[in-house]
């Protein structure tokens, strides 16, 4: 499909929209790596030309589901290559993307699908589906990426992403006019379940925060980031997807929760995003190798992960290693998301010269100039990690 572009990207005027930036990454790197997925232990690889080009026809099959400007699209599910695919799509109609905690009681959620309202859903695989279903969706088509023991459904609005995509292949629809600009994502907070109040993000507060994180952790279109299967979902879009789309890295997504350590360690990614609980398990699991305090190797290793360290011998024969085998040893941004972690755990990941950052899940618009709003905490000074 030949992706038509708007009066104002012909003009060569800054993208206004996060599929904007989509299409000037394609324009600019078509043939970079954008997104990586591991499934069934194998990497798939989507360049920013081959992104943009699904991202347009999945606007098109959702155009002929009648999805359209304001209409909301529901995601539930870990973050997955076909949910990022769906909320751009969704963005790109004029639409706006709601991504729903995966962690939410049938009550909750059903208390969110009334809010939201949405007129399409994504549900990850048969779980999501069936939770979806029961918590009472009713729009037009829910779409589902993995099948397994789905096929023997009846409900008429549930698609398989592959087939439905098929039906946007010979459309075209004009992307997303700076004009048209507006909310590109609603989100339902734990705060929020009972449906009395929701967070709004918009496309300018998304792209402004995303270039003020971008100086500030200096993360750039070389750097490659990793991402595990679970954190807040407004997290993922503000301090990862939009910076990803302005920044031009690529991004890569574990296959599971059990794989995602061996999965990090083959990508040796450079920025890395989690939640607090992420990096405490990681630092379980490190530790979980180290042999216990006592005589002189014990006692040694002990003080080499103290603040104060053992120097350079520490660094060379047991921090080095450390990383390496956890797949930090290219690491330079470590962002956490949502509650801060604790201090053992940054105090750790510090001895192994990682920074922890913090940045709420839910913060306040980057100031004009586009910097992040001094309420955001974070070090510009020293690289991170994890």
């Amino acid at each position: 499909m030949q992706i038509s572009r708007t009066d104002a990207d012909r003009a060569g005027a800054t993208p206004a929209t996060l599929p904007g930036y989509l299409l000037e990454q394609a324009r600019r790197r078509a043939n970079a790596i954008a997104l990586r997925q591991k499934r069934l232990g194998i990497w798939h690889e989507r360049t920013w030309s081959v992104l943009a080009d699904e991202v347009a026809r999945a606007a098109a099959a959702l155009e002929a589901d009648g999805f359209g400007a304001g209409d909301v699209l529901a995601l539930l599910g870990h973050p997955c290559a076909e949910a990022v695919i769906l909320m751009l799509a969704a963005q790109w109609l004029g639409g706006v993307a709601a991504p729903l905690p995966v962690e939410a009681e049938a009550d909750a959620l059903a208390g969110m699908l009334r809010m939201l309202a949405p007129k399409v859903a994504h549900g990850e695989d048969q779980e999501q589906v069936d939770r979806l279903l029961a918590a009472g969706f009713d729009g037009v088509r829910l779409i589902f990426a993995d099948g397994r023991g789905l096929h023997a459904y009846g409900e008429a609005a549930l698609a398989a992403y592959p087939a439905w995509l098929a039906g946007g292949a010979d459309r075209l629809v004009p992307p997303l006019s700076a004009r048209a600009a507006g909310v590109a994502v609603r989100y339902a907070g734990p705060s929020d379940w009972d449906g009395a109040d929701e967070d709004v993000l918009r496309h300018d507060d998304l792209v402004a925060g995303a270039a003020g994180l971008l100086r500030a952790a200096r993360v750039g279109e070389r750097d490659a980031a990793f991402a595990g299967r679970r954190f807040a979902p407004a997290g993922v879009v503000r301090y990862l997807l939009a910076p990803w789309l302005i920044g031009g890295f690529s991004i890569n997504l574990a296959e599971g929760l059990d794989s995602r350590d061996r999965d990090r360690r083959e990508i040796g990614p450079t920025l890395v995003v989690g939640a607090a609980h992420t990096y405490a398990r990681l630092r379980a699991r490190i530790a979980a190798r180290l042999p216990a305090a006592g005589g002189r190797w014990g006692n040694w290793l002990v003080r080499a992960l103290t603040p104060d360290g053992g120097g350079w011998l520490a660094r060379l024969l047991v921090l080095s290693p450390l990383r390496e085998v956890a797949g930090l040893a290219r690491v330079r941004t470590a962002i956490v998301i949502g509650p801060p972690a604790d201090d053992a755990t940054v105090d750790f990941f510090r001895c192994l010269g990682i920074e922890l950052q913090h940045w709420p899940d839910i913060a306040p618009a980057g100031r004009e100039d586009g910097a992040p709003s001094p309420r955001i905490s974070f070090e510009l000074t020293v690289w991170g990690a994890t």
